[in-house]
């Protein structure tokens, strides 16, 4: 038996995660966040900012697939793509994956996390070495403020909307993104627990659709975030989204032009939700 442990410090969720530590191979702190880096037996490393798990090596690939692929493959040719936050580069990794994307531009504001993650996480950073990456070390919030009509996928991938990460969930953040983005472009961010963080979701979901003509939602199940039912708001200037817009060729673990369709929510349960007519 284990003696050792980890719990969580999630702020946003009811119950605390407990992860048996074998090892602890890193705890830092940068100019933004705690970082921290363990060993658990079941999960391999798991990457941990400010209290709160991030990703672990064993299930890493459900969430950073179905962040990447299914507004990559909405889309009908991604040549640049923008992803703000994602500094363990999972998401660049799948990103690089489509022949058609020419260039990913991948802004964190968080230097440390990017060389943590290529320190620790060798899998996951591997796409920081593609000559299409381009890394940038400044706030996601600003950044993409300096462009219009420039990126074919926006991609958010963020920490818990608390803290300097909360400005990624705003209306007038959606604002600049729809500018951002080309005529016929795509957007996607995590938003967190369909049970959980109903809130958040909601909000999400009725800023987006002030500012986007197509707004939708999709879920994962992912193991290791408090709730497990984890939803992704993704926007579209032009293009319906959930279906695939080309045929799907990258190799991954899970995605597929099957489960593109398949983590799209039922439209009955997707107005209850919005509605908040669905209540737990």
């Amino acid at each position: 038996m284990m003696d050792v442990f980890f719990i969580e410090r999630d702020p946003y969720a009811p119950l605390r995660h407990c992860y048996p530590v074998s090892k602890i191979l890193y705890e830092g702190k940068s100019e933004y966040q705690e970082i921290m880096v363990i060993e658990s037996p079941h999960f391999g490393r798991v990457l941990i900012l400010d209290g709160v798990a991030q990703c672990d090596e064993k299930f890493e690939f459900i969430y950073h697939e179905f962040i990447s692929h299914i507004p990559l493959y909405a889309h009908p040719n991604p040549e640049n793509v923008l992803i703000i936050g994602g500094g363990d580069g999972g998401a660049l990794r799948e990103v690089l994956k489509h022949k058609e994307v020419k260039r990913a531009v991948l802004v964190d504001i968080d230097k440390q996390v990017i060389e943590v993650s290529k320190s620790f996480f060798p899998t996951m950073s591997v796409a920081f070495e593609d000559p299409r990456a381009i890394v940038v070390n400044e706030d996601g919030y600003k950044y993409v403020q300096d462009y219009e009509q420039e990126f074919d996928v926006i991609i958010v991938d963020s920490t818990d909307p608390v803290g300097f990460a909360h400005v990624l969930t705003t209306e007038e953040f959606f604002r600049y993104v729809f500018r951002a983005l080309k005529e016929d472009g795509v957007y996607v961010g995590q938003t967190e627990s369909i049970h959980y963080h109903p809130d958040i979701v909601r909000r999400v979901q009725k800023s987006l659709k002030k500012v986007f003509p197509i707004v939708d939602l999709y879920t994962a199940v992912i193991p290791g975030y408090a709730g497990y039912w984890w939803s992704f708001s993704i926007a579209s200037k032009k293009h319906p989204v959930r279906n695939p817009s080309r045929e799907v060729s990258v190799q991954t673990k899970l995605y597929s032009a099957d489960m593109h369709r398949h983590a799209f929510l039922p439209e009955s349960f997707y107005q209850k939700l919005i509605s908040g007519e669905y209540q737990v």
